[in-house]
């Protein structure tokens, strides 16, 4: 019984092992034959999504909640109604050929809304509106998948639709790591007492994100090569971003060397969209979004999810050999799937190679993950930070 109240006492144990199962599962479908036909691509694109950053991005929330609100944790109770909500979108979009489109909507967004009704609650009764920007996020990611449903609905996802997705995860990146990667960082050259002087200027920020949101309403609607301008002026203005986060200052903190380079896949995704988009004939779209999806979003997740199990020396998280390995792991995959239109021909299948190297990354964070779900909790959660007595 204790254990079982162990587990529930922070809404990110039970999502971040339903973010990660669903991570590790997913991608199963490209090693088993004949199974990977266009409903079975529409599928694993949106459950990568959903499936695993709706998890992630519902424990990220929840947990973090308590921090902005100066309150207590998230009751188990309600921790336990999100989970089974977010069981009911998978399972709403797995049959959702058995379902009318009213059906399905309810069913596949009823997780995230009520994600955001949480949000908006807290927000305005206590009147933190600098989190305001946060229920915008959320209902970017509902908007998105509900374009994908009208299309998946009439069986005929477009891969505009599958990259629609994919860029609101990324929006969501740009803003959401685009602050904790850098006060992160500052947080820890302070302690450290490094004498260098770390300056994000929100331009940049500002900017990049626009570009991005930009690029996505314009990629919605078929503007390609608008559009393919918008991403490369966003991942540019990201890449500028990162030459003042000092990263070569951070690579004696593993933990936090682990989130610059989930980082980077951002801007280079992004170039590579904006690539794709502007010449077709060189790249596909598909190829390039994985950037984006296993790159950004996969690696930035595993980091971030990592985070609250690894254990504290002083002010200090230890990343660890397994957690390291799955993180290098789940990085090389992204970096041999981007590379699968241009591998040599007596190379083996680089697309089963990297859910291969993927699911094993994964598997290995799970099995680090599992043991501490009934283990006394760490906080502050996600952070090194110690209370101060």
């Amino acid at each position: 019984m204790q254990q079982f109240c162990a587990f529930w006492q922070q809404p990110h144990r039970p999502l971040f092992l339903l973010a990660a199962l669903s991570a590790f599962l997913v991608p199963l479908m490209w090693l088993v034959p004949h199974w990977a036909g266009q409903d079975a691509v529409a599928w694993h694109a949106h459950e990568l999504a959903f499936g695993m950053g709706g998890g992630a991005v519902g424990g990220y929330l929840l947990t973090s909640l308590p921090s902005w609100t100066r309150e207590g944790p998230v009751a188990p109770h309600v921790t336990m109604a999100v989970c089974a909500l977010w069981v009911l979108s998978r399972v709403s979009f797995a049959f959702a050929e058995l379902l009318s489109y009213a059906l399905l909507v309810v069913g596949t967004q009823a997780y995230l809304a009520v994600l955001a009704g949480l949000l908006i609650w807290k927000i305005v009764a206590l009147r933190i509106w600098s989190r305001a920007w946060l229920v915008l996020a959320v209902a970017v990611l509902i908007a998105s998948d509900l374009l994908f449903l009208s299309q998946a609905h009439r069986h005929a996802v477009s891969s505009h639709g599958l990259a629609v997705i994919v860029l609101s995860f990324a929006l969501l990146l740009s803003i959401a790591g685009g602050r904790a990667v850098p006060a992160f960082t500052r947080s820890w050259l302070e302690r450290q007492r490094v004498p260098i002087s770390m300056r994000d200027s929100w331009v940049p920020a500002v900017l990049g994100a626009v570009s991005l949101a930009s690029g996505s309403l314009l990629i919605a609607v078929g503007c390609e090569f608008v559009a393919g301008g918008f991403f490369i002026v966003s991942g540019a203005l990201h890449l500028l971003r990162t030459i003042v986060w000092k990263t070569r200052e951070v690579r004696r903190y593993p933990a936090l060397l682990a989130l610059h380079l989930a980082w980077i896949w951002l801007p280079v995704g992004l170039l590579l969209v904006g690539f794709a988009a502007i010449r077709p004939e060189r790249i596909a779209l598909s190829d390039a979004i994985h950037a984006l999806a296993m790159g950004a979003m996969g690696t930035m997740i595993l980091a971030i999810m990592a985070r609250a199990i690894m254990v504290r020396r002083g002010d200090m998280l230890l990343l660890g050999k397994p957690l390291a390995l799955a993180f290098a792991l789940v990085w090389l995959s992204a970096l041999v799937r981007v590379s699968a239109p241009f591998a040599w021909s007596p190379l083996p299948d680089p697309i089963r190679a990297s859910a291969a190297l993927w699911m094993a990354g994964w598997l290995i964070f799970l099995f680090v993950y599992v043991p501490t779900l009934w283990r006394p909790i760490q906080r502050p959660v996600l952070s090194a930070r110690l209370h101060k007595t």
